[in-house]
């Protein structure tokens, strides 16, 4: 009997177990339910609202950015916009020039370029270009304490559509005992 008593004991706490689980799953369920009602409420809510200003701005404002050209635009042809000092040893400062022409018909201004990293310094003159003159972007790379591959951006800004350029810089320095 004392057996029985035991067993029967234990079947009620189960059963009973059984029976709060099952409504503590149902409680769940009903909570995520409203939060699932409560983000689809507020998903509606915002799209009445006006939108923000920070919703159109990319991932890497470096590219795809939105132009800004105020003035007369003109075009530019780059001679190439990618140059490869290769496997340099580390340490000297390597320069290079990105030769452009004003293609358009009316004067090419180079307002900025600015470059990914301090350790590459372009420059450039104000002076308007003349259609049909050419121009520099001189670039120079400070390879010191720089090994392995190296990938450097430059971001012209002209008065162009787009008016923002980019010319990269390549190297892989090793460095010399």
């Amino acid at each position: 009997m004392k057996y029985i008593n035991t067993i029967l004991l234990l079947v009620i706490a189960i059963g009973v177990g059984v029976l709060f689980y099952k409504d503590h799953q149902r409680d769940i369920q009903v909570k995520a339910q409203a939060a699932a009602q409560a983000a689809k409420d507020s998903a509606a809510a915002a799209k009445t609202t006006e939108p923000s200003p920070f919703d159109n701005i990319p991932e890497d404002p470096m590219k795809g950015s939105p132009s800004i050209v105020s003035g007369p635009v003109t075009t530019i042809s780059f001679e190439r916009t990618v140059h490869n000092f290769g496997h340099i040893p580390s340490g000297p400062t390597y320069k290079t020039s990105f030769k452009f022409t004003n293609t358009g018909k009316e004067d090419l201004i180079v307002s900025n370029a600015k470059a990914s990293c301090g350790c590459t310094v372009p420059t450039y003159s104000a002076e308007p270009i003349k259609p049909g003159q050419t121009g520099s972007i001189d670039v120079e790379f400070d390879s010191k304490g720089r090994a392995g591959e190296q990938l450097k951006e430059i971001v012209v800004t002209t008065n162009t559509e787009p008016s923002e350029n980019v010319l990269t810089i390549k190297s892989n320095p090793y460095i010399t005992k």
